[in-house]
C-alpha cells in the first residue's frame, strides 16, 4: 500500500515521471516478446524508451532541482488559507503560532466549520523555559506578550467544533505545521528556528509530503505527538 502511495504521489506531483515511463514500455515490451512479436519491434520500442531517458537527463526539474527545490523561505510557501483548502485535520506547534493564528477565521471556515480537526501548542507562559525561548527568537516583538495574545485567539477558538491546544514546557527549536497526517496528500512543513533571527520569514522551511517520504513524514508527525503527550492540557477560558 505504501508503494502505491508512494507511485500515486510521484505520478500526481510530477515526479520521476520519465522513469514510470520507461519502466511501463519496458514491461509491455516484455510482455509482447513473450506472445512472440517481432524482434524488430521490441528493438524499436526499446531504443525508443532509451532516447527518451537520455532526452529527459537534459531537462532542468521544477523547482530549480538540488537544495534550492527543498530549503526554502517562509515566503514560498502559498498563503496560509491555500495550505488548509480541503483538508480535515490541521496540527500546528509554534512558539506562539502567531503566523497560524492571524488566520482564525480561515480555521474557523475552512476546518472546524466543516467537521475537522484541529490541535495547536504553544509555550507555557508559566514555565521559566519561556525567558530562554524570548532570548533564542528574534528581538523584533515582544514575544510574551504576543504568546498573550495567542492564548486570547486559542481561547476563542475552544469550544468550536473538534478544537484543543496545549502549553509545551520547552522548546525544541523547530515548528511544525501538519495537514492531514493520516491521507496520503498529507503534508507538512518543517521551520528550523535560528537564534535572535533579523526576520523571522527567512528561516529554512522544509515541507514534506507523505507520498513522497513515509519516513520522515511519519517521523515529524511522531514528534508532534509527544509533544503533544508531554504538554499539559490548557486551562479553560476565564468568563
Amino acid at each position: 500500500m505504501r508503494t502505491f502511495e508512494r507511485i500515486w504521489g510521484d505520478l500526481r506531483d510530477g515526479r520521476h515521471r520519465e522513469a514510470y515511463i520507461v519502466f511501463a514500455v519496458c514491461a509491455l515490451l516484455t510482455v509482447l516478446g513473450l506472445v512472440g512479436v517481432a524482434e524488430r519491434y521490441l528493438l524499436s520500442g526499446l531504443l525508443l524508451a532509451m532516447t527518451f531517458l537520455v532526452y529527459r537527463t537534459t531537462v532542468e526539474p521544477r523547482g530549480g532541482g538540488g537544495l534550492a527545490g527543498v530549503l526554502r523561505d517562509r515566503e514560498t510557501f502559498v498563503p496560509f488559507p491555500e495550505l488548509i483548502k480541503g483538508a480535515s485535520t490541521l496540527w500546528v506547534y509554534g512558539p506562539s503560532a502567531v503566523n497560524v493564528l492571524a488566520h482564525a477565521a480561515d480555521i474557523r471556515r475552512h476546518l472546524l466549520a466543516r467537521g475537522g480537526s484541529v490541535r495547536v501548542i504553544v509555550q507555557d507562559p508559566t514555565s521559566p523555559a519561556v525567558d530562554d525561548v524570548r532570548i533564542q527568537l528574534d528581538d523584533a516583538t515582544d514575544f510574551v506578550r504576543v504568546l498573550e495574545s495567542s492564548l486570547a485567539t486559542l481561547d476563542r477558538l475552544g469550544g468550536q467544533g473538534d478544537f484543543a491546544y496545549r502549553l509545551l514546557a520547552f522548546s525544541p527549536g523547530f515548528s511544525l505545521v501538519i495537514v492531514d497526517p493520516e491521507k496520503p496528500s498529507g503534508f507538512l512543513i518543517l521551520e528550523l528556528h535560528g537564534f535572535m533571527d533579523d526576520n523571522i520569514a527567512g528561516r529554512m522551511h522544509v515541507r514534506i509530503p507523505r507520498a513522497e517520504s513515509l519516513h520522515w513524514f511519519g517521523y515529524w508527525v511522531d514528534r508532534f505527538e509527544a509533544m503533544w503527550t508531554a504538554s499539559r492540557t490548557s486551562l479553560p477560558a476565564q468568563p
